[in-house]
């Protein structure tokens, strides 16, 4: 079985509050997880300062306005939004992306996408697990996809070897790996700078707890 190792750089972010004794909940890891095939990659001027929660309603004038470039059908406009993007500046599309459009976002780093339409995302994963990492810095999330999603993520890493496949959570990405093979064995690994409770709440958060 082949699995999908996915490093994944975590930036300071904000969180929620917690009552005392439970563990501290990040409010960016409350998105759904989705993935997208990457079209185009850009480098920007000025990175992200980690990832944001959201803060905009889907139904706000600026949610519209930046659907109407990043997310247009258009790949010249998708082009044209991708050159003038800020990674630094609030996100208005962070949490209210359309998953049938294609979109035009930033990591927590150096780089900025345009992706494809959603191909797969969380309702699609079967079980998560968090556990230590076996290099031994951090904890990592075991993925394993239900049937369909375990036929579709086959289908799409067959198709598209060579090419990097953008795993994102409300919109922004948190890693795009290249595929080296097709991966048929349904399951994936996030591994990263997890603390014990980012992956637990991660782990929690793709079946739906």
């Amino acid at each position: 079985m082949k699995i999908l190792v996915v490093v994944l750089l975590l930036a300071v972010t904000a969180c929620t509050a917690t009552q005392q004794g439970e563990p501290k909940r990040e409010a960016w890891l409350t998105g759904k997880l989705t993935f997208r095939k990457v079209e185009s990659v850009a480098p920007t001027s000025k990175p992200s300062s980690g990832y944001p929660a959201p803060q905009n309603e889907a139904g706000d004038p600026a949610v519209k306005t930046a659907r109407a470039t990043r997310q247009s059908p258009d790949a010249t406009v998708r082009e044209q939004a991708l050159g003038t993007l800020d990674c630094g500046a609030p996100d208005p599309l962070t949490g209210n992306d359309d998953a049938a459009a294609p979109l035009v976002t930033c990591d927590a780093g150096e780089f900025k996408y345009d992706l494809g339409p959603v191909f797969l995302d969380s309702d699609r994963v079967g079980k998560a697990k968090a556990s230590p990492s076996e290099y031994g810095t951090g904890h990592v999330v075991t993925v394993e996809f239900d049937p369909e999603g375990a036929r579709t993520w086959s289908d799409f890493t067959t198709a598209n070897v060579g090419n990097q496949v953008a795993i994102l959570v409300n919109g922004r990405v948190l890693s795009a790996p290249s595929i080296q093979s097709p991966i048929t064995g349904g399951a994936m690994q996030i591994a990263g700078k997890f603390t014990a409770d980012e992956a637990d709440q991660l782990a929690r958060q793709l079946v739906g707890r």
